[in-house]
This record gives C-alpha cells, structure tokens and sequence, in this order.
C-alpha cells in the first residue's frame, strides 16, 4: 500500500517516540517502513507482518515496536491480526514496547481496540502506549 502524508507523520512521531523513549537516535538501532526510511533499512518481519518500526536500544536491553494506523485502518481484521502478532512477539522478550501511532481523531478507538487486543497478554511485562500527536497514553 503506498504511504499517505498522514501515515507519514504516524510513522514520524513513532520514530521520535523511540528516540525519547529509548535514549536519542544515537544509541538505537531503528528501522522504519517508510519511503526513505531514517537509516536505509527495513524492520523484520515479526510473526508474518512488518511493523512500522522497530527499534532497539544498543547494547539491546528494550525493543519497540512501532505501529501507525490511520482511522481506517484501526478496525480492519489485518490490523487486528497484526498488533496480536506483535504483542505476542513482545510478550516473550525482556523491556517490549508496543506504540500505536494514530490521528487524534481515532485516539479512543485505538485504545479500545488496544484494551482488547492486550487481554491475551496480561501477564506479560509489556508497556503499551497509544499516541496521537498530543498525548501519550499508557494502555
């Protein structure tokens, strides 16, 4: 699918998230899926689907993963499939991180959507966060 300006600044404010999050672009190893992404390299496949961005801290003691949905987006099945395949991913490594990237316009229903979606998982030490271009909300 090509990249929309809107899922572009998603994407964006993922990178920048990581780079807060995660100690200054410096000292990660980030890759996005964009049309020139930061660093010329692609996030892994995880589980079947490639996320937005993955990020880790060097030396790895944290990963992110970061994932941009524009309204649309959020209610697909694919989408659903996908932030399952990555919290399960997360769920069995030390320090995850998940981001969901969305307009503020969608916020609440990403957070519903993440609500749901994260149940399978609640054991898990995995931080989860839903940004929106003016908050940041632990999910």
């Amino acid at each position: 699918m090509g990249e929309t300006a809107v899922h572009a600044g998603l994407v964006e404010a993922l990178v920048a998230y990581a780079a807060t999050e995660l100690g200054g672009l410096v000292n990660l190893s980030i890759r996005n899926d964009a049309v020139r992404p930061l660093r010329g390299e692609r996030p892994p496949r995880i589980n079947g689907y490639v996320p937005d961005v993955f990020a880790t801290d060097v030396p790895t003691t944290a990963t992110l993963i970061g994932e941009a949905k524009t309204r649309a987006d959020l209610e697909t099945a694919h989408t659903q499939d996908q932030i399952h395949a990555f919290l399960d991913y997360l769920s069995q490594t030390p320090n995850g991180i998940f981001v969901l990237s969305v307009p503020l316009s969608a916020a609440a229903t990403g957070r519903r959507l993440i609500a749901r979606l994260k149940t399978p998982f609640s054991t898990a030490e995995t931080r989860i966060v839903v940004i929106d271009g003016i908050s940041v909300m632990r999910c």
